[in-house]
């Protein structure tokens, strides 16, 4: 008689925890010779990336969060035209040959394509998904319950099961419905955060000015969608609801300064509907009541603020600003843990 065999999804899960586990015991001790890489590369897609990446290494090493006693590099891919991971990996061998010579065949390298704009997930796109968060024991309870990641809650906010949030303050009485995604925000307003809701704030630099901007969406909403023409927006949905809908509760006009970057390639990555405020709170307020207001069909208008796009959003970030709010963040956890 066959002996049973575990399902495929069983068996890599637990595949994945061994190696998990693994990683966990040398993270922060230096490793010996063939018990790790010799040299980790990262690639990025842009400059901002790279400085994202090399800021954020130094954090986790300092903090002893990696396996010591490895060389970890980031190599910047071309500018331009995209190249690939085809591309990508040759540029990154040439890099590894201008640091080491000839020596570099004698390493095992890890190379981690991490070059991206995580247009599918786009709270990994201004710091890299390379270093995005992972919730590690639970996402077997998925759906069940919340998951909850270096963030600051207020004993009176709610968050619904299946909803994730990451490197956030929510205030009193904050609602998060059911599977939301709250990245990089400080909520204080009170009205409910809908069911499906994807919030995510980014710090800019602007002018030598800092500002903020925050994406809402609704989480199954396509940003990758694209169309040719003005005519045919109406074929892009918000939330659900007809993007040409959508303008008309926050009295935008449909013209080509509607949309950033390719004329005819208009998509949810593209549109400047986004407002640009001087605080991270007041930016997370506004972009709720224009997804409120999309969803409780009543006017909101957005004529008297900034507005940027996604793809825009991403060109003026500012990559500093953004690791230090997630450092006050982990310093204050760490610190509440100590206490308890």
């Amino acid at each position: 008689m066959a002996a049973a065999r575990d399902p495929p999804e069983v068996s890599l899960r637990e595949a994945t925890q061994r190696k998990l586990r693994r990683f966990s015991e040398l993270r922060g001790k230096v490793v010996a010779p063939g018990e790790f890489w010799d040299i980790v590369a990262i690639t990025a897609a842009d400059e901002k990336q790279e400085l994202a990446y090399n800021q954020q290494l130094s954090e986790k090493l300092k903090r002893k969060e990696l396996p010591l006693g490895v060389q970890y590099h980031v190599f910047v891919d071309p500018a331009g035209a995209k190249i690939g991971n085809g591309g990508s990996t040759l540029c990154a061998l040439q890099c590894l040959e201008k640091l080491y010579g000839d020596k570099w065949n004698s390493f095992t390298i890890l190379l981690i394509h991490s070059g991206g704009y995580s247009q599918r997930l786009p709270n990994a796109s201004a710091l890299g998904k390379i270093f995005t968060a992972l919730p590690l024991d639970t996402p077997e309870c998925s759906g069940k319950t919340s998951c909850i990641i270096q963030s600051i809650l207020d004993s009176t906010c709610s968050v619904a099961p299946g909803s994730v949030v990451e490197y956030s303050r929510l205030g009193p009485d904050v609602s998060v419905g059911e599977n939301c995604i709250i990245s990089g925000s400080h909520v204080i307003t009170k009205a409910p955060l809908p069911a499906y809701s994807f919030v995510c704030s980014l710090s800019l630099k602007m002018n030598r000015c800092l500002k903020y901007s925050t994406m809402a969406f609704g989480v199954q909403d396509n940003l990758k969608k694209s169309v040719k023409t003005l005519s045919d927006i109406k074929l892009l949905q918000f939330f659900g609801v007809c993007f040409l809908s959508c303008l008309d509760v926050w009295n935008l006009k449909v013209t080509e300064e509607l949309f950033s970057g390719n004329k005819t390639c208009l998509s949810l990555w593209t549109a400047r509907i986004f407002p640009v405020c001087s605080s991270l709170s007041d930016s997370v307020t506004t972009s709720l009541r224009m997804l409120n207001a999309v969803k409780n069909k009543s006017a909101f208008s957005l004529n008297s603020y900034r507005l940027l796009s996604i793809e825009e959003m991403l060109i003026y970030k500012d990559v500093e600003d953004m690791i230090t709010y997630r450092e006050q963040i982990f310093l204050e956890v760490s610190l509440k843990s100590s206490l308890i």
